[in-house]
């Protein structure tokens, strides 16, 4: 779906670019003839903006970068997505109600020179490079180091254990 770009000329000064949010709120940039960037958020129904930001030239094409998604592609709503470096993931899982306690050698990746568990946070309580005896439960939450498929397969015995 296209969003409507409204254009305005500013004879002398630049060009402004204006969209409206979903929310009803609008954003506008003003790019000067001089390379100046200027960004405003006006809040729904406001005539005047909320905020102000000037941005340089280089400023601007960095905003325009992330905004792109060349910094970061978000998976949408896929949670189950492990973030990708070259040939290794490393995913949050969360270790869900239902689950028997067991180890974190009960996982399996004691077996794999390829994927580790790097923390197991339980409540506000950390251990980073647990030990394979270190008990999870449910509630906690595992930080997976490793390929793709180490990541599914903990995941799979972390379901397995909750439909068992």
């Amino acid at each position: 779906m296209d969003v409507p770009v409204r254009r305005r000329d500013l004879p002398g000064l630049g060009k402004q670019y204006e969209i409206d949010s979903a929310g009803g709120s609008r954003v506008a940039v003003v790019v000067q003839n001089n390379g100046a960037r200027h960004l405003y958020t006006f809040d729904e129904g406001a005539e005047t903006a909320a905020t102000a930001v000037q941005l340089d030239e280089q400023q601007a094409r960095t905003l325009g970068a992330v905004l792109a998604g060349v910094y970061f592609e978000p998976s949408g709503g896929n949670h189950d997505a492990p973030a990708v470096f070259g040939a290794v993931a490393i995913d949050w899982l969360v270790v869900e109600a239902g689950t028997p306690p067991m180890t974190v050698g009960d996982l399996g990746l004691a077996d794999h020179a390829s994927g580790m568990v790097v923390a197991v946070v339980s409540g506000d309580h950390t251990v980073m490079k647990p030990d394979a005896g270190e008990q999870v439960r449910a509630g906690d939450q595992l930080l997976i180091v490793g390929y793709r498929a180490d990541i599914a397969e903990v995941r799979a015995k972390l379901l397995g254990a909750v439909e068992g």
